[in-house]
């Protein structure tokens, strides 16, 4: 084989390798807007679920196992309004646990701290989907936890400890405001935003990478003068 026959296998070589290259990157691109448009059309199903049901629905993000649950719970759920309040919720909930024996804890004596009182939804919107494997959470928003929660970076997800993030969507109609990055796993710049507007419940699928601070562009930093 001569020099020149070497040089034109090796640039179909790369040619090929270059293709196939763009069709994974477009096969991944497509998964990711598919799972986003989903989780859309998901939010917008439990807005109308949870006023007809009369009760508070919560989508639970597990960050580093990259899938999502559908939760249902009792239309008086409350949430927190800050950061500090959720850790501060929580430290007590802890401390009060710590009262119990673990025989006391598995008799069920102290079932009015635990903190699982929503189920998980077994009918219309499934109860685990799973996102596409070259896809991953870049990161969820919700002002309970003041800043997007991003993935720790671990492999699998930790069964005794997971990283989840709580969504909710409340009977009387109004959502807590949310944001929801899916990212390619190769490229984390890239990839989608799913927006859920505070009380409306109205929800934007960005194709880029929408941040907390971008989400409020829209608010005037002062109000309009006033005459006289």
């Amino acid at each position: 084989m001569t020099l020149v026959e070497v040089m034109v296998v090796l640039a179909i070589i790369v040619a090929l390798v270059g293709l196939g290259y763009v069709g994974y990157a477009q096969i991944t691109a497509l998964e990711q807007r598919q799972v986003a448009k989903k989780l859309a059309l998901s939010y917008g199903m439990l807005h109308d679920e949870a006023v007809l049901r009369n009760a508070t629905f919560r989508i639970a993000y597990h960050l580093d196992g990259a899938y999502y649950v559908v939760e249902v719970g009792e239309p008086d759920t409350l949430i927190y309004a800050t950061p500090d309040e959720r850790i501060e919720a929580e430290e007590k909930r802890q401390s009060a646990l710590r009262r119990y024996t673990e025989r006391e804890i598995a008799e069920g004596e102290a079932k009015h701290l635990e903190d699982n009182k929503f189920a998980e939804l077994q009918a219309r919107f499934g109860t685990k989907v799973q996102l596409p494997r070259g896809s991953r959470f870049g990161g969820v928003y919700t002002p309970q936890y003041g800043e997007f929660v991003e993935p720790s970076g671990a492999e699998e997800e930790d069964p005794e400890q997971p990283l989840i993030v709580y969504s909710y969507i409340f009977a009387n109609g109004f959502s807590e405001h949310a944001l929801v990055q899916i990212v390619d796993r190769k490229d984390p710049t890239e990839g989608y935003t799913v927006e859920v507007e505070p009380l409306s419940g109205k929800v934007t699928l960005h194709g880029e990478l929408v941040g907390y601070q971008d989400a409020w562009d829209w608010i005037p930093e002062k109000g309009p003068e006033l005459p006289g």
